[in-house]
Parts: C-alpha cells; sequence; structure tokens
C-alpha cells in the first residue's frame, strides 16, 4: 500500500475530518481544500475549513468559499480524528495553531521547504500545484469530479503556474487542466474572477507601490515596498498585493524580484526568480520557505530594517551566479 492508499485508507474510516489552509490564502489553498472538502462530503464526512484570514474577494467565484472560516484561535477550531493541513509548508503557516493537531495529521503539499510535519507526509515537489496532488489522490480514490471541483482544483493549477506561465508549468499541468476543461470548466470564467475582477482601490495601490521601485546589481535585483499607510490610503488589504511582486520581475533584466509588504507584526516578504538564484535557500536562511523560483518569509521589523537585511542576501546570491557561469 503506497502514501495515496493509506491516505485514502484513512479518510474512508473516518467520520469527519478537519482542513487547514495557509495565512494569505491563493488560488492553490484555497482551490485544492475547496475540491477535497467537496469530495469527502460526497462520502458522507463531516468537514471544516480553517484559515487566518479571510478569502480574499476575487476567490469568491469560487464554489462553496463561503465555508472556509477564519479564525485567530485554536479555541474556535473543532477538531475531527483526522486533520489535514493544504498547502503549508510549516506549522507556522498556520498560527492560529498553538500546537500540532491533535489526532492523525496528514500533510499535502508541493512545496521542497516543506518540514514533513504530519503522521503522513504527502509531499510531492515536482507538483505545480497542491492541486495535481488533490486531482490524483481524488482519482486514485476513484471518485467522480463534479463541475464544482473541477472549476476548484483547476483554479489551484491555473493561479500556481501564474496562468501556466511559470517556470512550474509542466506537459502534466497542462494536461490536467485540459482535462478540467473538459469537464465542463470555463477558463475564461476563472481567468477574468482571477485576474481582471480587482477593485479600483487596488489599482490605485498598485500605483503607489510601483513608484517605489528601486533597482540593483546593474539592473538585475528589483523590489518594491507596500506600507500599511499606502493600503489604508486606497482602503485595501493584503490580498489586494497578490501578484505585485510580478512587477519588478517583469522588467527586462531583472532575475530577482522582491516584495516587502508591511504587517502588524512586521513584514511580508515575497521573493521572485527567473531561475538562476534559488529564493527558496534565501526564504529558509530567514525562517520561511518555498520553491527555487517563488518563496516568502516573514520578519518581526520594520520594512527598511527588512530591505536592509534581505537586499544584501540576494544580491550575494547575484554574485554567486555570476561567478559561477563565468568559471
Amino acid at each position: 500500500m503506497d502514501l495515496y492508499d493509506t491516505i485514502i485508507h484513512e479518510l474512508e474510516k473516518a467520520p469527519g475530518v478537519t482542513l487547514f489552509i495557509h495565512k494569505s490564502p491563493d488560488g492553490d489553498a484555497l482551490g485544492s481544500a475547496l475540491a477535497l472538502s467537496m469530495a469527502l462530503e460526497s462520502q458522507a464526512k463531516d468537514t471544516f475549513i480553517y484559515c487566518w484570514d479571510e478569502v480574499p474577494y476575487f476567490y469568491r467565484f469560487l464554489p462553496q468559499w463561503e465555508r472556509i472560516t477564519k479564525v485567530r484561535r485554536e479555541g474556535d477550531v473543532s477538531f475531527y480524528p483526522i486533520s489535514v493541513g493544504i498547502d503549508s509548508s510549516d506549522l507556522g503557516r498556520l498560527p492560529f495553531l498553538w500546537k500540532r493537531p491533535p489526532g492523525l495529521v496528514i500533510n499535502i503539499d508541493h512545496h521542497p521547504t516543506n518540514a514533513r510535519w504530519g503522521d503522513l507526509n504527502l509531499v510531492e515537489p515536482q507538483a505545480s500545484a497542491t492541486g495535481e496532488i488533490i486531482f490524483r489522490l481524488l482519482e486514485r480514490w476513484g471518485l467522480p469530479l463534479t463541475l464544482d471541483m473541477a472549476t476548484c482544483l483547476y483554479t489551484a493549477i491555473f493561479t500556481d503556474t501564474g496562468g501556466y506561465r511559470f517556470a512550474n508549468t509542466t506537459a502534466l499541468s497542462l494536461l490536467y487542466g485540459s482535462r478540467l476543461v473538459k469537464m465542463g470548466v470555463s477558463p475564461y470564467h476563472v481567468a477574468t474572477h482571477v485576474y481582471e475582477s480587482y477593485s479600483p482601490g487596488r489599482m490605485h495601490l498598485l500605483g503607489l507601490t510601483l513608484s517605489t521601485l528601486v533597482l540593483s546589481c546593474e539592473g538585475r535585483l528589483a523590489w518594491v515596498v507596500v506600507t500599511r499607510a499606502m493600503m489604508g490610503e486606497t482602503d485595501t488589504g493584503p490580498e489586494d498585493t497578490e501578484e505585485f511582486v510580478n512587477f519588478p520581475k517583469s522588467i527586462k533584466g531583472v532575475e530577482v524580484a522582491l516584495l516587502f509588504r508591511e504587517t502588524d507584526s512586521g513584514v511580508k516578504v515575497s521573493l521572485r526568480s527567473k531561475g538562476r538564484v534559488d529564493v527558496a535557500v534565501i526564504a529558509s536562511s530567514l525562517g520561511g520557505g518555498g520553491h527555487k523560483a517563488a518563496a516568502g518569509c516573514d520578519l518581526s521589523c520594520s520594512t527598511v530594517e527588512a530591505v536592509e537585511r534581505v537586499v544584501p542576501l540576494v544580491e550575494g546570491a547575484l554574485a554567486c551566479s555570476t561567478c559561477s557561469t563565468d568559471s
């Protein structure tokens, strides 16, 4: 019995399952959790889905999104005999949990930096999205996919590949997308909601953010800053900064882009690379994690201090990448 079969066996025995998704939820975490929840409900299993943050408004087209409950205290969580962490590389991504969940803990993720924090760790770094893993799990289980489930899985894969633009796009992710479209998913419907349903405030915030643009390393590194004051001025929230880091990354010659977003407790740093620099290594050294081309971390300091701390690390990595290329 392989890990997929073991997980299916455990899920089949449970009367209910508690699902957790990481703070600042993205399309992969949301779509994967909702699809798995619907599959479990189809097998007469009760489910709860919890997240530290609310569902971003541009993901509220996802079927049953309102079932995701925002929690800030573990005391508000109802635990079933099985807990499943979705798209969460470590427990730090689930700040409402003071400790490891009780009962059997299943960890389903695709981040290379995953800490294997579960009893059963279905971690596949080669997967473009956690949605791919959920797709395979449900197929192995033999459960039919409804259109709602397919829409959630398509959104998971579509968003984590940047609309099939990022380096993690594979023949398999394209194949899964094709199969989900054949089930009735509308690529136009998903793309319109994800990328063309932003608020005017977000556009204003983007303008303010781009005005902070700084380049270094002869144009190989670029970064921008978002402060709480900027979000207050534009009546926006953290979810409105999703994808902002890709604007400095889109500049010709830039190899690494950074977004420093001020939070209530410090700064969230998003790192993106075009391939030569492994930003997951940098993020991990700062207590975060992610993928070679996309990673992040949270720092307890000011934005100025965060820039002073992170930028030299990236500049050093860029210098090393140049030396290794020249040698």
